[in-house]
């Protein structure tokens, strides 16, 4: 069966604001109502949204925008070692990993580029299963690190308690 792709959406830029220099990542949204959109993947670079969340843009151009309702989903960046960050080939094995773990607890692989990688995991899977995939693919592909991209505020650290 092939899956059918919806290319029925836009982007919105959503900052990124622990980048130097500071700058915005472009992300698959679908307009909702006015100023309001719906994420359709998680951000590889951007913290505090995923897939499925309702965002009103505040400023298109620098990426501000006002959370408006949680998706139910998480975000997790993998981000390859060093010596594998440029590779095409260990990139392309780290998204057949996660296709092949996340499918089973309704995850999904969102967007990649080399060396990095954006997983979208329903909140219900649970993160002790969320933990489990991601370390094991940290054993797996040697000095690789992963981070919850909507899970911690940003400023405090502090879990944001959303789930």
């Amino acid at each position: 069966m092939v899956e059918r792709i919806d290319m029925d959406h836009d982007h919105v830029r959503i900052i990124v604001l622990d980048a130097d220099p500071a700058g915005a990542e472009d992300v698959p949204a679908r307009r909702r109502d006015g100023e309001l959109w719906e994420l359709l993947k998680s951000p590889l670079y951007a913290t505090e949204v995923a897939a499925g969340d309702i965002v009103k843009v505040i400023n298109s151009e620098h990426g501000t925008f006002e959370l408006v309702r949680r998706g139910g989903n998480v975000c997790v960046q993998f981000y390859l070692a060093a010596e594998q960050a440029d590779s095409a080939e260990s990139t392309r094995r780290v998204v057949e990993f996660f296709e092949r773990e996340l499918k089973p607890v309704g995850g999904r692989v969102d967007n990649q580029t080399l060396g990095l990688v954006s997983c979208t995991i329903p909140a219900a899977a649970g993160f002790g299963t969320i933990e489990n995939i991601f370390s094991g693919a940290v054993e797996v592909f040697s000095g690789a690190q992963w981070q919850y991209g909507n899970v911690y505020d940003p400023s405090s650290g502090e879990p944001i308690g959303w789930w």
